[in-house]
């Protein structure tokens, strides 16, 4: 087997006819075919059904199919492998992260990595951090940003950013009517929170379970989105945390220091990384300092 019969084979299941890969690959169609028939040849089975307009897999075409995108990929890398002495970045990489990061701190990072990149292609993914962990362990993305350190063995991890979770309202809210705020003068308030497995919620409640507090928040409304709980707090619908990083003009911090959050960011991927990868991610950890 070769690696072109491979790519071959890729191909017209991908373009779904030996007409257009022929076409795709700079190849007579009788050409292509016989390439084909000689690796079907070679495993001793069927691997496509030749049909009037469309081909389809056999059922062991499917199992090939797993294969050879797995040594497409593999190729990918050995391809930008012999090329990482030119210490370029190039090529398409993706990137999942929470609401706060993806909104107000990659865009920034990324504009300023492709001025100096412009052959590198950057898409990013926004999900909490179990959907980012899942994206990453399941291959699914090139880079996640977590809160926290991860203990997966499989990915490795630099620190990224330092954050602060800060309590905010509106800023003609009433509580602001007080020159000086206390926990006590949030028991009466209506909260607006994040979902359970958002990270931010998850930290502020670890912060209000150490300080043994005698109040439970009332929560009027649970969401998922960043831009949500912002909106309905610049809304004076309640009281919210949120990232310092994306606190605007029509919100204002609540200073009650104890209810403050730090948290870190962890830039993650996974080991044995294309060596493009792990310049990127330079570039990312470098980027971030001049924030």
């Amino acid at each position: 087997m070769e690696f072109r019969q491979v790519r071959y084979f890729l191909e017209i299941v991908d373009r779904g006819s030996f007409q257009r890969a022929a076409d795709s690959l700079g190849l007579t169609q009788p050409a292509l075919s016989s390439q084909i028939a000689l690796l079907e040849r070679e495993f001793g089975e069927s691997l496509l059904e030749r049909g009037p307009r469309v081909v389809k897999l056999t059922y062991k075409g499917e199992i090939f199919r797993t294969y050879a995108e797995r040594m497409r990929e593999v190729w990918r890398e050995c391809e930008e492998g012999m090329k990482s002495f030119e210490k370029e970045i190039r090529g398409n990489f993706s990137i999942s992260a929470g609401g706060t990061v993806s909104a107000w701190i990659l865009p920034m990072i990324i504009k300023k990595i492709r001025k100096d990149h412009p052959d590198l292609s950057l898409s990013v993914m926004e999900g909490d951090a179990g959907e980012t962990k899942e994206l990453m362990i399941g291959g699914k993305v090139d880079i996640g940003i977590l809160t926290g350190k991860t203990m997966e063995t499989n990915l490795i991890s630099h620190e990224f950013l330092s954050d602060m979770i800060i309590p905010v309202a509106a800023k003609n809210h009433s509580i602001f009517n007080k020159k000086k705020n206390s926990i006590g003068d949030l028991k009466k308030e209506s909260f607006i929170v994040f979902h359970p497995a958002s990270a931010v919620r998850r930290a502020v409640e670890q912060t209000l379970r150490s300080l043994k507090l005698d109040f439970k928040p009332h929560i009027a409304m649970e969401l998922r989105s960043v831009e949500s709980v912002i909106k309905s707090v610049e809304a004076g619908l309640g009281i919210g945390f949120i990232s310092k990083y994306s606190l605007n003009e029509n919100l204002k911090q609540i200073q009650i220091p104890e209810l403050f959050t730090e948290r870190k960011f962890y830039i993650c991927y996974r080991k044995n990384p294309r060596p493009s990868l792990v310049l990127l991610a330079k570039e990312i950890l470098n980027s971030v300092s001049n924030l």
